[in-house]
């Protein structure tokens, strides 16, 4: 069997920046490898209503490349980073085809990702974090200080952005499952998670942003041509 293609995400709208995954996933390991993405229903990860109906943004991405979208169920699309990742990657890995796991990163490097995500699975992250978790300061700030106490500080850094948290989150969920699937992870472009645009890519959240203000032709900017057909139609609907 060749190689099949694992990629999660919310699609809440597919834009520039999910269809580049594919094509730079595809151009690694085949321009033939069916594409299964595993996509949030009509609430995402922070508890919102997606902009747009389940079924449409499937639609959307079986029309940019995916072969195949199946829906994450809620009480994961609705969870934490760890929670988030151990549904999906579980869903992914119980079809028992898939072989690869692609996703996005800020830093684009593998085997950076990995050493936090060895680091956050060792008893010696546990007792250090224990130790650190009688102060005041929050979780997400005490996981870094105490992943920067055993590692370089420039692997602890990569737990100050979100799509490398995600990712991370991802390999936990691999190595806690033993699920065969090889990840591969690429950089990420545009602007920044909640951020603005950049080089023709605009994050989830400025684009939901533009359309929310009414401007939808500069949203549409942002989405492969299909995919603004889609959204132009619920629009209209």
């Amino acid at each position: 069997m060749g190689n099949v293609i694992g990629i999660v995400a919310e699609y809440n709208p597919f834009h520039n920046g999910h269809a580049r995954l594919i094509e730079q996933t595809r151009a690694r390991l085949g321009a033939d490898c069916p594409v299964v993405c595993v996509m949030s229903g009509d609430f995402v990860q922070r508890g919102s209503p997606a902009v747009y109906a389940k079924f449409a943004r499937a639609e959307a991405a079986a029309r940019c490349g995916a072969d195949l979208v199946l829906e994450l169920p809620l009480p994961w699309a609705l969870s934490s980073a760890e929670g988030f990742a151990r549904g999906a990657v579980g869903l992914l890995g119980s079809l028992g085809v898939v072989t690869h796991l692609s996703f996005g990163s800020e830093c684009g490097d593998l085997e950076a990702l990995q050493r936090v995500e060895a680091c956050l699975s060792a008893e010696s992250f546990q007792e250090t974090l224990r130790r650190r978790l009688e102060g005041g300061e929050t979780f997400a700030r005490y996981r870094q200080a105490a992943v920067e106490e055993l590692l370089d500080p420039r692997d602890a850094a990569l737990l100050s952005q979100p799509n490398n948290i995600l990712a991370i989150e991802y390999l936990k969920a691999l190595r806690r499952a033993d699920f065969s699937m090889e990840p591969i992870t690429f950089p990420r472009r545009g602007g920044p998670h909640d951020g603005g645009a950049a080089d023709g890519i605009a994050s989830a959240s400025h684009i939901r942003g533009l359309l929310r203000a009414g401007h939808t032709e500069e949203a549409m900017a942002f989405l492969p041509r299909e995919s603004a057909e889609v959204l132009r139609r619920e629009i209209a609907a």
